[in-house]
């Protein structure tokens, strides 16, 4: 039986991977905080560890040399500047630590949740010879996933066994902060209109999948994009509006409109001491459309990808069986 070491294990991504890995017969050690809520990992027969990716000696004591494959899928997500020490330590100094201990435990295989964003910001459509610009973008997290991606590779020159996932957009089951957000406020009616962007969606369980086969069959050192259906934001907020049968009636948001509501969150924030609504990284994000070449990872990993109305129902139907619409 094969063994699993999960970092992230809390979160959505996750949780979904852990599912996917019990159904598959796995045995499954699940990192988590101390403290740290575990209202949706406990519902799973999985081997608990405390511990932090910020301290080494309890990944030591949490890690073994029984444990076949880590896939570590923590990380620091947050938009806002304030946190971007923070985020810096979370996504490339934890990085460092787990890599260290894999390799210190001759780990077998190592799997490193990164993102699109690890690219930065690009007009074309994204494929992994794309240079990456995330040192220029101004954002903290497309900085931290770059690096973190940047100290994987040193191990992996050093001969730690270690590969790449690259997801961009996902929809599904476990999800409470991401495109959630967009189900929830349509349900809360509290959607102002169509932001000008779009993106590359996949279904979550998708991307899991995706984590199983970069185990099995990724390439040393490589990086898989997993991009999935490339729709605008108005085509998905129009799925989720007949799929939750909303009487919303939406009108498109201008970026002039909402650069004027990202300067409004700020001068909020800088007197609530509270995260902006709105943040130059969600700014851009709603802009620009992410368009991504998944044919890499379709290819080596056997990636598919689930329509966008079925991503959405299924995340719709676990947000009202868990009672947050």
């Amino acid at each position: 039986m094969k063994k699993a070491f999960i970092t992230g294990a809390t979160g959505f991504i996750g949780l979904n991977l852990i599912e996917l890995l019990l159904q598959d017969q796995w045995e499954v050690t699940a990192l988590h905080l101390p403290g740290e809520d575990l209202t949706y990992l406990s519902r799973y027969q999985v081997s608990l560890a405390p511990g932090n990716i910020l301290d080494y000696p309890s990944l030591q004591a949490a890690l073994s040399e029984d444990h076949d494959v880590v896939f570590h899928l923590a990380g620091d997500t947050t938009t806002w500047k304030k946190h971007a020490d923070r985020q810096f330590d979370i996504n490339v100094n934890g990085t460092i630590n787990m890599c260290k201990a894999a390799h210190e435990k001759k780990v077998s295989r190592f799997v490193l949740t990164s993102s699109s964003s690890a690219y930065g910001i690009h007009k074309e459509r994204l494929s992994e010879s794309t240079v990456s610009n995330a040192l220029e973008t101004g954002i903290s997290y497309h900085k931290t996933k770059y690096l973190s991606e940047v100290e994987l590779k040193k191990f992996v020159d050093n001969g730690l066994d270690a590969v790449i996932v690259n997801p961009c957009n996902l929809i599904g089951p476990y999800d409470v902060r991401n495109w959630s957000q967009l189900i929830i406020n349509v349900c809360k009616g509290k959607m102002p209109g169509y932001p000008p962007g779009g993106g590359t969606f996949a279904h979550v369980r998708d991307i899991a999948k995706a984590h199983m086969a970069a185990a099995e069959k990724g390439k040393t050192g490589e990086n898989y994009l997993l991009g999935g259906i490339e729709a605008p934001f108005k085509a998905v907020i129009d799925d989720i509006l007949r799929i939750t049968g909303s009487p919303l009636s939406l009108k498109p948001i201008s970026k002039t409109k909402l650069r004027l509501a990202m300067g409004l969150s700020s001068v909020q924030a800088a007197f609530s001491g509270k995260e902006p609504l709105l943040t130059y990284p969600k700014y851009r994000r709603l802009v620009e459309t992410l368009r991504c070449d998944s044919s890499k990872a379709k290819q080596a990993l056997g990636f598919s990808t689930t329509p966008i109305p079925v991503m959405i129902t299924d995340c719709y139907q676990w947000l009202k069986a868990e009672n947050f619409v």
